[in-house]
């Protein structure tokens, strides 16, 4: 709800229709919703990676077309090196929850760690209709892509390392329609970023039906919409105009 200024100088209240939901808890159905409960989230504190609504509506929109609830999708997804991703305890989640798909057959990683230096994380995919995916990542794989014994996982936990890898690849070549690319949080942060080209900072833009004074958790006290910025270009134009007029 927020107050906007009548013509005779007073304040109306503008009522927000309520989210919609179910027994299940809020279910978003516009991006208005959305933006809403984005806020929420990022006022709450509680997801300290997330700074902005922006950020936590990527994360929630990402996760809900792979078919998880707003909130889930907070909590499995993340933005790693530019790519939306999930934790690889989601990935077999995300798959088991569809009819087609029959098991996911994994290794122990405690029968990993048994292998040691032999130990190779095997991970087979059965989809109804289709030839079972079985994928392999062992601990040469891994040596030859320069990650064993990397500080972080591949230290504490290697096995479980080596489980992941082998899963991100079989569920991927599995389910390419259902997962569409989407990469494994594990794997990704284990790639070199990209170079970040450093950009200056761009003006909020202002849709037309926006145009009206917006409720403060719609805008950033940094930033300045178009239509300021186009105002104070007219104004120092003006000025600069003024200023010629007296030197002459």
């Amino acid at each position: 709800m927020k107050e906007t200024p009548k013509t005779d100088g007073t304040l109306a209240k503008i009522e927000r229709a309520p989210i919609s939901g179910d027994r299940r808890g809020l279910n978003p159905e516009s991006i208005d919703e959305m933006f809403r409960v984005a806020t929420l989230v990022v006022n709450s504190g509680e997801f300290k990676d997330i700074n902005t609504p922006a950020q936590a509506m990527i994360r929630m929109q990402a996760g809900m077309e792979l078919g998880l609830g707003w909130l889930w999708s907070l909590v499995n997804v993340m933005v790693v090196n530019g790519r939306p991703a999930v934790w690889g305890d989601a990935l077999p989640g995300i798959l088991k929850a569809r009819l087609d798909c029959e098991d996911i057959i994994e290794s122990d990683p405690g029968q990993l760690a048994k292998d040691g230096e032999n130990a190779v994380a095997r991970c087979e995919v059965l989809r109804v209709g289709k030839h079972p995916v079985v994928r392999t990542y062992s601990v040469n794989d891994a040596k030859r892509a320069g990650l064993w014994k990397k500080i972080g996982p591949w230290q504490t936990n290697p096995y479980r390392q080596l489980q992941m890898r082998a899963r991100g690849f079989a569920c991927r070549d599995a389910f390419p329609d259902a997962l569409r690319g989407l990469g494994v949080i594990e794997e990704l942060r284990d790639v070199e970023p990209r170079q970040q080209v450093e950009s200056k900072p761009k003006p909020e833009i202002v849709l037309p039906d926006e145009s009206h004074e917006r409720d403060s958790s719609y805008s950033s006290g940094n930033s300045l919409s178009i239509r300021q910025s186009d105002e104070d270009e007219r104004r120092k134009a003006q000025n600069q105009q003024a200023n010629e007029l007296e030197l002459a």
